[in-house]
């Protein structure tokens, strides 16, 4: 798969403080090799003298180097900021009339989905209902990330425009998965 190349020129971005390649695919062993070293020397050095901690890893306190390994550990966490770092770089995609009819999309989509899942929860066994919503929405997860993978490895205008509607029905799946885990969490009766 192909990776973005350099994307900014500054600072430090999460891909550069772990010397990972830009892109969506991450090596996980490596992403957590980095992150154990970072912290492990971090750890090191401020124990004998809090200047040469900022030393070790100029610009990143452990918080910000926790939160980069979060961040880049999850795959829809690490597509957003993939995507904003591509903004920050100039690369616009989705403005004006389209970002509204992807919005519009958007609210309509979580509307359907809400209306299924209270549907489910008063069928003759609700449980059953969620259940097959929730294996549902697995299985689009699951697609969308494909699909976010595939329009990630290159990064033209259209499909950058593509990837940022992708996670926005990444997310819309997320939060609905929640709401219904909540519901078979309520149905379930407690021992």
């Amino acid at each position: 798969m192909a990776t973005i190349s350099a994307v900014l020129n500054g600072p430090k971005n999460y891909f550069d403080l772990f010397d990972l390649p830009v892109g969506f695919m991450v090596d996980q062993s490596r992403l957590c090799e980095r992150y154990r070293a970072l912290l492990d020397g971090d750890a090191a050095t401020s124990y004998g003298h809090p200047e040469s901690a900022a030393d070790s890893t100029p610009g990143q306190s452990p918080i910000e180097i926790q939160l980069a390994y979060r961040t880049l550990l999850d795959p829809l966490a690490r597509a957003a900021y993939l995507l904003d770092l591509l903004e920050c770089r100039g690369d616009s995609y989705g403005a004006g009339a389209a970002e509204y009819g992807a919005l519009e999309g958007f609210l309509m989509a979580e509307i359907e989905l809400r209306e299924s899942l209270d549907e489910a929860t008063s069928r003759p066994d609700p449980a059953a209902a969620v259940a097959g919503i929730l294996t549902h929405l697995a299985e689009q997860g699951a697609s969308l990330e494909k699909d976010l993978q595939r329009v990630l490895g290159d990064p033209s205008p259209q499909n950058l425009t593509a990837a940022r509607e992708i996670l926005r029905r990444l997310e819309l799946v997320g939060t609905c998965r929640r709401d219904a885990e909540d519901r078979r969490a309520a149905l379930t009766p407690r021992s």
